[in-house]
Parts: C-alpha cells; sequence; structure tokens
C-alpha cells in the first residue's frame, strides 16, 4: 500500500466519523482491517498488494513472511539460540538479520547482553511466537537498533515481550529506521525502565514512508523523570499512525509525536497517568486523535503538568470521541490544551471529565504572533517534483465565544453542552480552535486562563521538493534536539 492510499483510507475515515456525531463517544478508534488466513511458499514473489494496517491472523512464520513480501524464514530456535536466558544471542540475531529475512522467535526467554546493530537498505522482519527478551541485568542501552546508523528500507516486528524487571534495567527496547516503513505490532514491556532514556522510538525517513504502531503495550512506565513512552523521532517525515496503544506511568508524555514531516493519526488507546501530557501532537500537518482515552488518577503516579491531550503545534488537527478524566493530577493546564504555536485545530465530540481544583476542561492559549503561518505546512494540489508550490488555505474556524467558554469550565453535576455556531473564516496570523456542540466538560474549575485570539504575520516558507513546508523547531524542540536528533544509544 502506497502513502496515496492510506491517505485516501484515512480520510474516508474523517468522513465518516463526521456524519453522525452523539454525545457517547466511542472509546476505541477504528480497527486496521484483518487480514484473511493464507497459506503459502515463503519464497515466492512478494506480494505488493499488501496493506500494513492488515493483521496477519496467524503465528506461523511461512504465512506471516509470505503476507510480509519477505523471502526467507530463519527460526532461531533451529539455530541453537538458548530458549532459556542463558547464552545471549545478540550475534546470532546479527548475523541473521540479513535482507528479505524473517528472523522466527519460537516460544521462550532470550538473553541479550548488548546493543544488536543491524543496518543497511534491507527488508527485514522480526516474529515472535510467546517470546520474551531478556536484557541482561544492569542494561541501560539500546536492545535492538535496526536501521542504525544507516536506515533501512523497511522494517516490521510483531509479537516481542521486553522483560525489564530487573533492578537498574532499561532502556530503549527497539529502534527502528527505515525509508519507507516502519511496523511495530503487539509489542510490550513489562516492569518499570528504572534507567534514563526513552523507551520506543520509530522514524520514517522519507515524504513517502509510512509507520503503523498496533497494539504497543507499556503499562509499568518508569520512575525516573525526563523518560517517554513512544516517540515519533526527529528523523521522521513520513506519516504515522497507532491503533489501540495502552501507555502509563511515564514522567515526560505517553505519546511524543514532534517530528518535522509528516501527519500523526492516534486512533484508540489508552494513556494513563503521564506527565505532561498522554498524547502530545506537533506535526506541519493536519492530523488526527479519535476515540482515544486518557485518565489521571494517581498525582503520584508520574511528573508535573498532567495533560490530556496536547496539541502543540500545526493546524487543522481534530480531536474527536475521545474520553479524558482527570481525577488526581500534580498539576494540568487541562484535560484538552491548544498550545500558543497552534495555528487551528477542532475538538468535537468529546466527554471531558475534570474531578481536581483549579484544572480547565479545555484551555486555549493566546497564540503567538507567527502561529499560522511558521508552524503551517502540507501538500499542495497536484505539481511536478522539485517545483515551487504554494500550500492551499484551509478552512479556519471562529474560537469559541466567551460565554461557550465559560460554560465548558464553569461548576458542574452533570455534563454541560457547549459550543458555538461559527462559520469558516479565512483571515491570516491568528489561531482558530472550533468547539464542537456536540462536546461535554464536567470540570470543578470556575475560571479559564485562555485569552482571546491576537494577529499577526510571518513570510510564508517555501515547500520543499517533496511538497512539504517543514516547520521551524519550537523552544521544547531546540532544547531537546541535541539528544533527540541522533537516537540514543548509550554504552
Amino acid at each position: 500500500m502506497n502513502r496515496r492510499q492510506l491517505l485516501g483510507y484515512l480520510a474516508g475515515v474523517g468522513a465518516a466519523g463526521t456524519a453522525g456525531c452523539g454525545l457517547t463517544p466511542s472509546r476505541r478508534g477504528p480497527r486496521p482491517p484483518q487480514d484473511p488466513v493464507t497459506t503459502g511458499d515463503p519464497t515466492a514473489t512478494p506480494r505488493t498488494d499488501w496493506d500494513p494496517r492488515e493483521r496477519v491472523r496467524t503465528s506461523d512464520p511461512s504465512t506471516v513472511a509470505t503476507a510480509w513480501g519477505l523471502d526467507e524464514v530463519v527460526d532461531l530456535g533451529e539455530l541453537g539460540a538458548d530458549r532459556e536466558a542463558g547464552t545471549p544471542i545478540d550475534e546470532l540475531v546479527a548475523s541473521n538479520a540479513t535482507d528479505g529475512t524473517l528472523l522466527y522467535f519460537p516460544p521462550g526467554r532470550y538473553r541479550i547482553d548488548e546493543t544488536v546493530f543491524v543496518d543497511g537498505d534491507d527488508r527485514i522482519g522480526l516474529l515472535g511466537d510467546e517470546a520474551t527478551i531478556v536484557p541482561t541485568d544492569g542494561f541501560a542501552s539500546t536492545v535492538l537498533a535496526f536501521g542504525y546508523p544507516e536506515p533501512l528500507a523497511e522494517l516490521l516486528v510483531r509479537g516481542l515481550t521486553f522483560d525489564y524487571r530487573a533492578e537498574d534495567t532499561g532502556g530503549r527496547p527497539v529502534l527502528g529506521i527505515a525509508d519507507d516503513l516502519v511496523l511495530y505490532r503487539d509489542l510490550s514491556v513489562r516492569g518499570p525502565s528504572d534507567v534514563s532514556g526513552d523507551i520506543v522510538r520509530l522514524d520514517v525517513t522519507t515524504p513517502e514512508g509510512i509507520g503503523v504502531v498496533d497494539r504497543l503495550s507499556l503499562p509499568d512506565g518508569s520512575p525516573v523523570p525526563s523518560v517517554t513512552g513512544c516517540e515519533v523521532g526527529d528523523n521522521n517525515h513520513g506519516d504515522v499512525s497507532f491503533y489501540d496503544c495502552h501507555i502509563a506511568g511515564f514522567p515526560d508524555n505517553g505519546l511524543y509525536a514532534d517530528p518535522p514531516e509528516g501527519s500523526i493519526n492516534v486512533f484508540g488507546g489508552f494513556f494513563r497517568n503521564n506527565g505532561v501530557a498522554g498524547v502530545r501532537i506537533t506535526t506541519s500537518e493536519p492530523s488526527l486523535v479519535r476515540g482515544v482515552r486518557v485518565r489521571c488518577d494517581d498525582a503520584d503516579g508520574a511528573g508535573e503538568n498532567m495533560r490530556g491531550i496536547r496539541l502543540r503545534g500545526g493546524y487543522d488537527h481534530v480531536v474527536e470521541d475521545c474520553v479524558v478524566e482527570l481525577l488526581d493530577v500534580t498539576s494540568s493546564d487541562g484535560a484538552v490544551t491548544i498550545a500558543s504555536e497552534l495555528a487551528s485545530a477542532t475538538v468535537r465530540n468529546c466527554h471531558l471529565h475534570v474531578d481536581a481544583d483549579g484544572v480547565n476542561a479545555i484551555r486555549v492559549k493566546s497564540p503567538n504572533a507567527d502561529a499560522d503561518d511558521a508552524v503551517r505546512g502540507g501538500r499542495s494540489g497536484s505539481r511536478t517534483s522539485g517545483s515551487p508550490a504554494t500550500p492551499p488555505a484551509a478552512p479556519r474556524y471562529r474560537r469559541p465565544t466567551a460565554a461557550a467558554v465559560r460554560s465548558a469550565t464553569s461548576r458542574s453535576t452533570s455534563p454541560a453542552t457547549i459550543g458555538t455556531a461559527s462559520s469558516p473564516r479565512t483571515s491570516r496570523g491568528s489561531c482558530s480552535t472550533r468547539v464542537s456542540p456536540s462536546l461535554t466538560t464536567r470540570s470543578r474549575c470556575a475560571t479559564h486562563r485562555s485569552s482571546a485570539a491576537t494577529s499577526g504575520s510571518a513570510t510564508t516558507p517555501r515547500p520543499n521538493a517533496a511538497g512539504r513546508i517543514a516547520r521551524p523547531p519550537t523552544a521544547r524542540r531546540r532544547r531537546r534536539s541535541e539528544d533527540r536528533r541522533r537516537p540514543q544509544l548509550r554504552p
């Protein structure tokens, strides 16, 4: 499936989602379509019509290899891998991860002592069947570094559990960097990561590439400050979609998506007791958060400022059919927050339940003067590759009225419907946020700290050869660029 087809699918999902809105939002987004159980010769010609969102409903390695378009299955058990976590398998994995190969981990526990590096222009798959990777006690680096230092063509990883229950053990279980496709499916980490360093990361390095993260499970978090659950890295330029992920207990964001290019789409999932934000989005193209549930009910379980969904920058983002519950927090700007760098966004058909003093249901910050132009990006229509193009003007919506904002954050014992019936506008240089009439909130906060929109302007940046406009780094991106631009691989 190419990138155009994936974008068409997402557009279709968006159209279907806006057709009918009820007051009870769905807590799950659309599930990826199931791939029928197939059989075939794993050495056959790779499939050209395979959709990476499809779930292959079998753990048979030959069937999975055929579905993924890989040529050969290498069974690590047959090669003598110790399945009781005795002898490390570092060299065995590295030496057999070759182009067109599916590495199969049969049921067992596999010890890894040092980072496994695999790079080059290859297509590689890893398939676990009740398989657990056990880093040596005290491990504090990256376990599997695939596509580092040079990106792969495609990386597909499914069905691996990483055991971090040993003391002072953690780090990044998997780093995936590829030009065309990064797929993580049914990956999990058990035990808290009690060393510094973010957990899962992926980078799709070309604008035509795509990333899919499906059913990632990180339920045990980290007690160490500044640790993030899942990160879309600074080398990412393609579109990335998340399905039904569970991320909990991380001090510095559950899901942190701040790529220089590409859209982020989050369908379903449960994000609990994460500091800074459960889901944090900054993209140069419109992104979507649908059917997500965020719950903060343990002020001792994460870091400061426990927001629900944070839209940090970009334009025309949509948050819909979500449930956000802020019941016990260290501090919080709000259940849904709109940052100053954001040009426009729509929040609709969401249920926001705030039962913490002094916390907003929605907070819309006064925009920066250059929020509209400096952060704005996206594609134009058809164009010749490499030629300049101007991105089309997107629909703009009025900010909620003062009365509507007050009703969203007033004391209430039952859900209150809020919103404004507003028409599109096209003025530039200001932030525009639309709050849908189908949004419901329940909040104990009696004040709202947001202010009215201000105006400003900036020079429209020129698109690159791929037809996109890469946004300039925000202050936070500049502060974190040194350790995020290159993957963190500690000795």
